[in-house]
């Protein structure tokens, strides 16, 4: 179990990764202002070629103890190269890291000594992922094979976040999609997703630390209304 992520949902009382990939400020501005609210951050690769990694470098450094940091650079190639990129992911100070599964290979890079907690994306959020979407089975039975703490499942499909945690009650999932491209904060956990991941509803903002908040009670209102069922 990717036991800092979980740690800190439980200390912080949220459920809710916000993602890094456009924002509308200084990095530090915006992670200042949700760091109560959210329980980690994601890390894109837009915001790897706008801001450089000593940005990156500098939020795991000042955050990296109240934040779950979850690198997210599109990771999908062969082994050997997933792997190298794995162990530099770790060195920025990510506690974890999103990998693409269809490539093959999980079970190799899985494997490596001190890696970042790993996710398997096994579905996107967008409608045109029907391809990726159409094998997310077979992709996630590797998650499982190769031994991985998680997966990522869209919160747009919430038929494949029920049908994942159905097959996979013991990982942890991780729902991207809230907010801009359609789904309400709570929708995915309501589904069965551990974890929502919500980028410009929050980032784009007036007041990120405001919106992030109203995201956090709404799913905490979810996570309410399932334990007294």
């Amino acid at each position: 179990m990717t036991s800092k992520l979980w740690k800190l949902a439980y200390e912080k009382g949220s459920r809710v990764i916000v993602a890094f990939d456009t924002i509308s400020a200084e990095p530090d501005l915006i992670a200042e202002s949700i760091e109560e609210y959210a329980v980690g951050l994601k890390i894109g690769l837009p915001f790897l070629l706008r801001w450089g990694s000593e940005a990156i470098r500098n939020l795991c450094r000042k955050y990296g103890e109240s934040l779950y940091m979850l690198c997210d650079m599109k990771l999908a190639d062969i082994p050997y190269v997933v792997s190298e990129a794995l162990i530099l992911i770790k060195e920025l100070g990510f506690d974890g890291a999103i990998a693409h599964v269809f490539q093959g290979g999980i079970q190799e890079f899985s494997k490596l000594p001190g890696r970042p907690d790993l996710f398997g994306l096994i579905a996107m959020s967008h409608p045109q992922s029907t391809l990726i979407d159409a094998h997310f089975e077979d992709l996630l039975k590797a998650v499982v094979d190769a031994g991985a703490e998680g997966c990522v499942v869209p919160a747009t499909k919430p038929d494949i976040i029920r049908r994942a945690r159905r097959l996979a009650p013991g990982l942890t999932l991780l729902a991207p999609g809230i907010g801009a491209q359609g789904p309400q904060p709570g929708s995915a956990i309501g589904a069965g997703a551990d974890f929502e991941i919500i980028g410009r509803s929050v980032t784009l903002s007036e007041d990120p630390g405001s919106a992030c908040k109203a995201a956090r009670d709404a799913i905490n209102a979810i996570i309410k209304k399932q334990l007294l069922r």
